[in-house]
C-alpha cells in the first residue's frame, strides 16, 4: 500500500479518465487531489489555514466553470494552477499571524527547511516544488509555470543555489545528489503535514452559494445603475423647462442714467435730440479740479452717474449735441 510520500508524488499524474457524470467526476478529482494540493500549498505559503482556503477556492472556481475545465483536457493542472496562484499571493504576508511559518508534525529541522524555502522568490518556490517535489520534467515545469524552458531552468538553478546557501545540510551533500536530497526533503516535509479537507459535497454547495450571491449582487448593481441613469436623463427635461419659459415671459429692461440722492429732480440733462424716439440726450460738462486739470463731469448733471445702455434705443443725434 502506498504511503503519504508516494501519494504526494502520484497526485501530479492521473492515468484513469474521469466519469461522464459531472458531479461524480468532480467528486473523484477532489478526492484524488485535495490532500496533496493542500500539502503543496502549505509548502508554498507556510500556513495550513491559507493552504486549505487555497484548495477550496480552486475547486470552487473549477466547479463554477466545470465544462470549460473538462474541455481543457487536464483538470488537475487547471486546479493546481489556481491553488498555486492563491497560495503565492503576496497579500498573505500582511496578516500578523502569517509572518512566521507553521509546521505541524515536524521537527526543528523541518522548520528550518521550510523557513529557508519560504525565503525564496515566489517563482523559484513554484519551480522547485513542481520539478523536485512532484517530479515533473523541465518542459512540464515550464508549461505549468507558463514560461519558457530556459526561464524554468534558470529558476530551478538559481532557487537551488539560494537554498544551498541558506540551508547548510543541502550544501554539505555531494553535488550530484543535491537534487535527490532536495526532492526527498520536500516530499517528506509535505507528507508529514496533517490535512483534513472538507467533503466534496460541501465544496460544491459552497460554490453554488457563492455563485448565487454574486449573481444577486450583479443584478442589484445593474438595477441601481439603470435607475440612476434614468433619473439623470429625466431630471433635466422636467426641471429645466419651467425656468426657461419664465425667462421668455420676463420683460426686457434697459438701463438709464441713475440718480444719486440729492441730484436734480428734473431728470437727465437739457440736451436736445432729433429722431423718432422720446429719449433725450444729456451733454457732459467739463470742470477743472484744484490742480487746474480738466475733469469731465458725468452726463446728466451733478449728482447723476451714467450707466451705459446694453440695448440700443435707435435714436439719432446731431453733431452740435456733442461737446
Amino acid at each position: 500500500m502506498p504511503g503519504p510520500v508516494e501519494d504526494f508524488v502520484r497526485s501530479a499524474r492521473r492515468t484513469t479518465a474521469l466519469p461522464d457524470d459531472p458531479v461524480a467526476a468532480f467528486d473523484e478529482l477532489y478526492l484524488w487531489q485535495a490532500r496533496a494540493l493542500t500539502r503543496q500549498a502549505l509548502l508554498l505559503c507556510g500556513h495550513r489555514k491559507v493552504a486549505e482556503r487555497a484548495v477550496r477556492w480552486a475547486f470552487h472556481q473549477a466547479w463554477q466553470h466545470w465544462p470549460k475545465v473538462l474541455a481543457g483536457g487536464d483538470p488537475t493542472r487547471t486546479v493546481r494552477a489556481t491553488v498555486y496562484d492563491y497560495a503565492l499571493s503576496p497579500w498573505h504576508q500582511f496578516h500578523p499571524r502569517h509572518r512566521r511559518p507553521e509546521v505541524c508534525g515536524g521537527s526543528s529541522a523541518d522548520s528550518a527547511v521550510l523557513e529557508s524555502f519560504l525565503e525564496l522568490p515566489r517563482s523559484y518556490r513554484a519551480a522547485l516544488l513542481l520539478h523536485y517535489g512532484l517530479g515533473l520534467a523541465l518542459t512540464e515545469t515550464a508549461a505549468e509555470a507558463e514560461c519558457s524552458t530556459e526561464a524554468a531552468a534558470g529558476r530551478i538553478a538559481h532557487g537551488r543555489a539560494a537554498l544551498e546557501e541558506s540551508w547548510p545540510p543541502l550544501a554539505r551533500s555531494p553535488r550530484r545528489r543535491r537534487g535527490a536530497v532536495l526532492a526527498r526533503t520536500l516530499r517528506e516535509l509535505a507528507a508529514a503535514q496533517p490535512v483534513r479537507p472538507v467533503p466534496a459535497p460541501l465544496v460544491r454547495g459552497g460554490s453554488a452559494r457563492t455563485t448565487r450571491l454574486w449573481t444577486r449582487a450583479s443584478v442589484g448593481l445593474t438595477a441601481a445603475v439603470a435607475a440612476a441613469t434614468a433619473f439623470t436623463l429625466l431630471t433635466p427635461q422636467t426641471g429645466g423647462s419651467a425656468p426657461a419659459q419664465e425667462r421668455e415671459r420676463a420683460p426686457r429692461v434697459t438701463f438709464a442714467p441713475a440718480m444719486f440722492p440729492g441730484g436734480p429732480e428734473a431728470g437727465p440733462g437739457t440736451g436736445t435730440g432729433t429722431g423718432t424716439g422720446t429719449n433725450t440726450r444729456s451733454s457732459p460738462t467739463t470742470e477743472r479740479d484744484s490742480a487746474g486739470s480738466s475733469v469731465r463731469a458725468p452726463a446728466g448733471g451733478t449728482g447723476q452717474a451714467y450707466l451705459p445702455q446694453l440695448r440700443s434705443t435707435n435714436t439719432r443725434g446731431h453733431l452740435r449735441d456733442l461737446p
